[in-house]
């Protein structure tokens, strides 16, 4: 009915003076021994039974999932005697005063030294998992203490191992009630680095005296790999060919980045760093090279004489004659979504710059008499003396100057003479 309660009984005939009685007739007692010291004498052996058992169910309900017990020897000796003398209370309050309970426990020591104590195996093991649950989550301690950790691909990051700086054992014994430890107050005392002067036991002292150490008396010892990628820039080569003009150029090769893996392995103790080291190092892909084509031909800085449309398409939306009481000297072109002008021939750019009514201007002698005047451009892509070829890039058309809207305003002229550029070219 209660654990640890050693009884036995011993019988006894009581003999009185000049009379024998029948063993049968005599009334029975039973002297009750609390380790070993007489405690008093009851007639009732089950009212004793019965006050270890309601103590025990009490201790039982307020320390649930504890192992208890008494820790003192309970006996009975069994007699015949002559009259009763019953001691039933005394008993139980003999029972009350040096009765006291013992908790079997694990008691968890680290280094050597005794730490806390567990009411059973399992929760002296969550007193490790939780050390190490402060510095790694539950899933990634899980994959190390079950052999499941594969190496991280790229981007990713993976807890290798988890171990503890020191050594921890586990032993049985039993101590009271009030020296039984939480999981969180045994965590708390390895942190802070304390420890029992002695080991507290059932036949020790249970009031045993804690001590200090010096910082805590366990380091959590966390090693992840993580894997990089890095980028490895192409280089970029230029070469010089006379296909193209000059002020040309042209993409021969696509250039493209290369990549570089590493594998990082890294050490913490306490959740600091301590150590990183480079285990692996892989180019994945290599670089390609850009390549870019410049030009070195010289433009020919006379022109054909056959003219080219100057912008990208368009309309004409104003042409050569009288306009608003005067005479427009050109041809207006708008309507375009590629906005770029063009060198209409061949030949040398003598004025490039803002000219009042006409806003950005450009002008191009093409070395046989003819000229040729681009108006209205937002931007200028060339400057004065620079030799263009038939096609090439002047500027963007534009509104600036004295203009109703986006459009180039383009005229021809003929050893100083206006002529009509519809003579000359078409959309």
């Amino acid at each position: 009915m209660w654990k640890k309660i050693m009884i036995s009984v011993v019988a006894i005939v009581s003999v009185g003076v000049g009379t024998v009685y029948a063993e049968s007739s005599l009334p029975t007692v039973y002297h009750v021994y609390i380790e070993g010291d007489h405690a008093g004498t009851v007639e009732n052996k089950e009212t004793v039974q019965s006050y270890l058992q309601e103590r025990m169910l009490k201790a039982e309900h307020k320390y649930k999932d504890w192992d208890l017990s008494f820790n003192e020897e309970i006996s009975f000796e069994k007699q015949k005697v002559l009259s009763v003398k019953d001691e039933t209370d005394e008993v139980l309050q003999s029972l009350d005063n040096d009765l006291t309970l013992a908790v079997d426990v694990v008691r968890v020591h680290v280094n050597g030294e005794p730490v806390a104590n567990l009411p059973n195996e399992e929760q002296a093991g969550e007193v490790i998992d939780s050390l190490k649950k402060e510095y790694v989550e539950e899933e990634a301690l899980e994959k190390v203490e079950h052999d499941q950790v594969e190496p991280p691909e790229v981007g990713e990051t993976e807890v290798m191992d988890v171990q503890l700086s020191g050594t921890v054992k586990m032993e049985e014994d039993q101590v009271t009630p009030s020296q039984v430890n939480t999981v969180d107050e045994a965590v708390s005392r390895i942190e802070e680095g304390r420890t029992f002067q002695s080991a507290p036991s059932s036949i020790q002292p249970l009031n045993a005296k804690l001590t200090d150490t010096k910082g805590p008396l366990l380091d959590v010892i966390v090693t992840k790999k993580e894997r990089l990628e890095e980028t490895i820039g192409h280089k970029v080569e230029i070469k010089k060919t006379d296909e193209l003009y000059k002020g040309e150029s042209k993409v021969k090769q696509s250039g493209e980045d290369g990549k570089k893996e590493f594998l990082i392995e890294r050490m913490y103790r306490n959740g600091k760093e301590v150590k990183e080291e480079t285990l692996e190092e892989e180019r994945t892909k290599e670089p390609v090279k850009k390549i870019i084509l410049k030009g070195t031909k010289q433009a020919p800085s006379k022109g054909t004489g056959n003219f080219s449309w100057p912008a990208v398409g368009g309309e004409i939306t104003s042409k050569q004659g009288e306009r608003w009481g005067r005479m427009h000297k050109g041809i207006d072109i708008s309507g375009v979504s590629d906005k770029t002008i063009k060198a209409a021939d061949n030949g040398k750019v003598v004025e490039a710059g803002f000219r009042k009514s006409f806003g950005n201007k450009v002008v191009i002698d093409h070395g046989n008499g003819y000229e040729t005047i681009y108006a209205h451009l937002s931007s200028i892509s060339v400057k004065e003396g620079q030799t263009v070829k038939q096609g090439g890039k002047l500027g963007v058309m534009g509104s600036t100057g004295r203009s109703t809207g986006v459009h180039l305003h383009f005229e021809i002229h003929k050893d100083g003479s206006l002529k009509n550029p519809l003579s000359y070219v078409s959309p």
